[in-house]
């Protein structure tokens, strides 16, 4: 007669220490430590090549430092039309018609079936005969259309793994098939497919590099022009892989909160500064996507103009602040908060209004009181982000 341990009830792991039922190995803190090896260096080594030897690291910096908007403009329109079509096509390939079924499976397996490079230089190029494209249409194109086709794959796995009993709940109900979609299947397919989605916005950023082959001066395109001006090859090219492992490191790390704030399992996990931040980035990859099309109506506007720049700041600064206090007025999380499960609200529990929103939003945008931000919590990273100033905190929804 065997006898067994009375089971103990274990406290949750940290939050950079999490072990799953496939293997009880602590690989999310070695995750951790890997990253803020990879970070700190390369960080330190762009910062002492820039003050120890500014020729050429400084002038290559200031060099390729358009070619990064370039490059985050290019990347942020192409996503933002590559999710689209990959909604579609991940609709059209779960459809019960068999005529949408199979025209959105063969776009899949063409477009996956061709490299990028190829498509990029055929819509470029071997287009022309028929129609000619720009560089910059050309090169959104390209890359809209070669990853509509894995985020359609990510669409339709998102919604195949939701339980075929949801559907059939919603059709009891009364709906239809379509409204049972719009309303019960996708929602909970995007919670499923946004950490994926966000790789491939990774994926996507690394390789719009491709798009230097179009004559656009992006990052890469940039670093090749001033390489073969001063023949500073490895300089310009390890500056430019330093700055490419940067970015990518910093949105690998937003990707890996936004599942912590879909995961249902990790809601009692405490709220850092991290998580604020990570959603703060997708905000700021939202508002450069609003401001794009305002940013072009100002340059038209005022072209040659020395006040196109301070307009354009002016403009842009509007509109950040018009976006974080109507989001937080009405549902207190602006979409990046509410990307990585996170939720401003008052000492009542409800999201704050505009007064005590806007107060909140100078005290922790202005450099001398926002240190009462982090005066007010001593365990800064360890507790929910609270301003007793405002009487408001961040906590996960």
């Amino acid at each position: 007669m065997s006898t067994s341990a009375p089971q103990q009830a274990q406290a949750p792991a940290p939050a950079d220490l999490f072990q799953d039922d496939s293997a009880a190995i602590p690989r999310e803190h070695s995750l951790v430590v890997a990253w803020w090896i990879a970070l700190g260096a390369a960080v330190m080594f762009i910062l002492g090549a820039v003050v120890l030897r500014p020729a050429p690291y400084a002038e290559i910096s200031r060099f390729i430092g358009d070619g990064l908007i370039v490059t985050f403009q290019i990347t942020i329109v192409s996503m933002t039309f590559a999710l689209v079509l990959g909604l579609f096509t991940g609709l059209g390939r779960t459809a019960r018609s068999s005529f949408i079924n199979t025209l959105a499976s063969l776009y899949v397996e063409i477009i996956r079936g061709i490299p990028l490079l190829v498509q990029l230089f055929w819509i470029y190029y071997a287009l022309a005969r028929f129609v000619r494209l720009g560089p910059h249409v050309s090169a959104v194109l390209g890359l809209t259309i070669c990853y509509g086709a894995y985020i359609g794959e990510t669409f339709r796995a998102g919604i195949q793994s939701i339980p075929q009993g949801q559907m059939e709940a919603a059709r009891a109900l009364g709906l239809s098939r379509t409204q049972a979609m719009r309303h019960v299947i996708i929602p909970q397919a995007v919670r499923i497919v946004l950490p994926p989605v966000g790789n491939e916005f990774i994926a996507m950023l690394k390789d719009s590099s491709l798009v230097s082959v179009l004559a656009i001066a992006d990052m890469l395109r940039r670093a090749r022009e001033y390489a073969s001006r001063t023949f500073d090859y490895f300089e310009s090219y390890t500056l430019v892989a330093l700055v490419y492992l940067l970015v990518t490191l910093i949105f690998s790390r937003v990707v890996f909160y936004i599942e912590q704030g879909m995961s249902r399992e990790r809601r009692d996990y405490p709220v850092t500064v991290m998580h604020r931040l990570a959603g703060v980035v997708i905000d700021f990859v939202i508002l450069d996507l609003i401001g794009l099309p305002l940013f072009a109506l100002v340059q038209l506007a005022m072209v040659d103009s020395p006040a196109t720049v301070p307009v354009s700041l002016a403009l842009m600064a509007a509109i950040a602040l018009g976006y974080i206090l109507f989001f937080w007025t009405k549902t207190g999380s602006t979409p990046g908060m509410m990307a990585v499960g996170l939720q401003v609200i008052t000492a009542q529990g409800v999201p704050p209004r505009l007064p005590l929103a806007f107060k909140r939003l100078l005290l922790a945008v202005l450099p001398v009181p926002g240190f009462g931000l982090a005066f007010s919590h001593p365990a800064l990273g360890r507790s929910a982000l609270q301003d007793r100033w405002t009487a408001t905190r961040v906590v996960r929804i």
